[in-house]
């Protein structure tokens, strides 16, 4: 697929456009390995990362896919640096995660935030903030409130469990736990508390 081509020709040529693409067209789900959705929390063993074009046809995916087709975007839509950040809470079980993307223009950081937008919890947008570390510990207020909400932390949560990376694009059709291993090699952000 020729993105760039997609993107103009379907006149998501600005970051507003693609902002409200991302965020009224897809649904929450997952792929397997064998090219069937699932809703719900994903098998890390049976997940499988799409390419930005096949969660374009899909239309179905979760944060890790839609982070991806993101990092398509701005790579070929815009001039900004970028950068994707995953914040997870380690449980030893399902650990709850998301994974976002965050853009610079002038002197501010943008959160670019497109999913986290159902009836029980909205705070989709493009969330502005003078520097990472404000957004980074936005990113962690709000993760943590949406999961206490699902019930997916505890509301007494341990504070030493949450983990924030920093990491780069990971290969495709990789499973969750390929994914989970690229980014533990990936730069630990320690100093947000």
């Amino acid at each position: 697929m020729d993105y760039k081509q997609y993107f103009i020709k379907n006149k998501i040529n600005n970051i507003e456009s693609f902002f409200k693409y991302t965020r009224d067209g897809f649904k929450y789900g997952w792929m397997d390995q064998n090219n069937n959705f699932h809703k719900g929390v994903n098998s890390g063993k049976t997940y499988c990362l799409q390419r930005p074009d096949e969660l374009i046809k899909n239309r179905i995916g979760i944060c890790w896919d839609m982070t991806e087709l993101c990092r398509c975007w701005f790579s070929l839509m815009t001039q900004f640096k970028y950068e994707t950040y995953y914040i997870f809470y380690d449980d030893n079980m399902g650990c709850p995660s998301h994974s976002i993307l965050v853009f610079y223009n002038n002197d501010s950081v943008f959160w670019f935030e497109p999913m986290f937008n159902n009836e029980n919890f909205y705070y989709s947008g493009i969330h502005k903030y003078s520097n990472i570390y404000n957004l980074l510990n936005d990113v962690k207020r709000v993760f943590i409130k949406n999961a206490i909400l699902k019930e997916a932390v505890p509301k007494k949560y341990d504070d030493s469990k949450i983990y924030l990376y920093k990491y780069s694009k990971p290969q495709y059709h990789i499973n969750g736990y390929e994914m989970r291993n690229h980014i533990d090699n990936s730069i630990i952000m320690l100093s947000v508390k």
